[in-house]
């Protein structure tokens, strides 16, 4: 048993159902041609709160599982698929078998696991076994609650990817803590789930559907390490006026920013001496972007689209120009959504992923980086009823399924910066994690 496991102590299983029963005419909800393209990877997400508010810091440990386990019952009803059971690569039977919550001790302070740079502590947070799984018998919803000798608590969640993104899962998260914060009270989570998202992206008809994959969304499986930066706003606000002052782009968001500044930066820690000097490695970057709109706001499962850059030449990395670039995609894609007919979304997605494929094909021996953004997610708000978290992490890299050159951005927890988790070969990150110009504007979270 390793030192890391020995921290783990005292775990405890139960099966968590709906409140109440779904209705007959909800019993089978269809995938979506999304739902069926994506990996059903189980996505890791965990809400740390080293001190529980004055109400709770007295409650037995029973007590906030109690609470917990009841108001999950009740959100579970409006989130029914999460309690069902995947029928192949078609449909969720939702047949109100239940979600797995977990309960455990975990022996240590809580700073000991947010104080680890590389990760490795952090999946003592999750059920062992599913953050990142492409294979998992158990439930679509898989929780974790874990109590620190601290006396802090951390909840995490591991949804699988086949019934919801990481818009779902921030919603369900949201309207879980609302009820466990009003238990007595009759609010409304003002974003009502509709798992709907086949009657925008019709399944395919074929009869083999588990054949429906895309090189895009199932990710390169290799032993990789995670690591979070931190840039503050300050740090930001430098960066984004040096893309104002020598690009045509007006008000970069911050994904834009940061993704482009990752990307441009490790691009430079990975040249290669050729014949006639130093040159950078072809690249390309995946940017992952929400079709929430033009699809409505509660509308659940997988629903975003996907954009692609390509760099070939040293000069080509210049950050205002990478901004441009994204800028002009981002645009293109906005475009073709804006006054598209419901008819005409899949056909419009589908045609995305094809050109970010065939850049992929077309350019076989360039390296692949994904970017993917939460920022603007309202992941800080969940409010149990014991304040807000301190820290919400996000391992991307686990034993189960790293995956090479995966960076996803969030809200930092002083929600004025942006913290980057990065999961890169461990070559890759030595290199990467020494950058100078990297380390003028990230600083490695400890």
């Amino acid at each position: 048993m390793s030192s890391v496991s020995r921290l783990v102590s005292s775990v405890c299983k139960k099966i968590i159902k709906p409140y109440s029963p779904t209705p007959i005419s909800l019993r089978c909800h269809k995938l979506s041609y999304l739902d069926q393209m994506i990996g059903g990877i189980y996505m890791p997400l965990a809400f740390c709160y080293p001190k529980l508010s004055n109400t709770w810091s007295n409650k037995p440990n029973n007590v906030v599982s109690q609470h917990l386990e009841n108001s999950l019952s009740k959100v579970l009803t409006n989130y029914y698929p999460l309690a069902g059971k995947l029928n192949d690569n078609i449909s969720v039977d939702c047949n109100d078998k239940g979600v797995e919550f977990f309960t455990t001790k975990i022996n240590c302070p809580m700073s000991e696991i947010l104080n680890d740079p590389y990760f490795n502590k952090h999946n003592l947070v999750y059920p062992k076994g599913v953050p990142g799984a492409y294979s998992y018998e158990g439930s679509l919803a898989v929780f974790q609650l874990s109590h620190f000798n601290c006396g802090g608590i951390a909840i995490s969640i591991c949804l699988s990817h086949k019934v919801g993104d990481g818009y779902t899962l921030s919603n369900f998260m949201n309207h879980w803590a609302t009820i466990a914060r009003n238990p007595m009270s009759s609010e409304i989570y003002p974003i009502c789930p509709k798992f709907d998202g086949s009657s925008y992206f019709p399944p395919t008809k074929d009869e083999d559907s588990s054949n429906v994959s895309n090189n895009n969304i199932v990710p390169e499986r290799e032993e990789c390490v995670s690591k979070s930066f931190s840039i503050s706003s300050a740090k930001l606000t430098a960066l984004k006026a040096r893309v104002i002052n020598q690009s045509e782009v007006e008000n970069p968001t911050d994904t834009e920013v940061v993704s482009a500044f990752i990307y441009q930066r490790a691009i430079a820690t990975k040249k290669v001496v050729i014949s006639s000097g130093v040159s950078i490695r072809p690249s390309i970057l995946h940017q992952a972007v929400s079709l929430r709109p033009p699809l409505p706001k509660n509308t659940m499962g997988n629903n975003f689209s996907l954009f692609s850059i390509l760099t070939k030449e040293e000069k080509e990395m210049d950050l205002p120009q990478v901004v441009s670039k994204l800028r002009k995609e981002k645009e293109e894609v906005k475009q073709k959504y804006k006054h598209a007919k419901i008819e005409e979304l899949l056909p419009i997605t589908l045609e995305q992923y094809r050109k970010a494929n065939d850049l992929l094909v077309n350019n076989s021996c360039s390296d692949l980086y994904r970017f993917s953004s939460v920022i603007k997610f309202p992941l800080y708000d969940v409010d149990f009823g014991w304040g807000k978290p301190k820290e919400v992490i996000s391992p991307i890299s686990t034993s189960n399924a790293p995956i090479k050159n995966m960076f996803v951005l969030m809200d930092s927890k002083n929600r004025d910066g942006v913290d980057v988790i990065c999961s890169m070969k461990e070559q890759d990150m030595l290199a990467f994690e020494r950058d100078e110009e990297l380390l003028q504007f990230a600083s490695p979270s400890t």
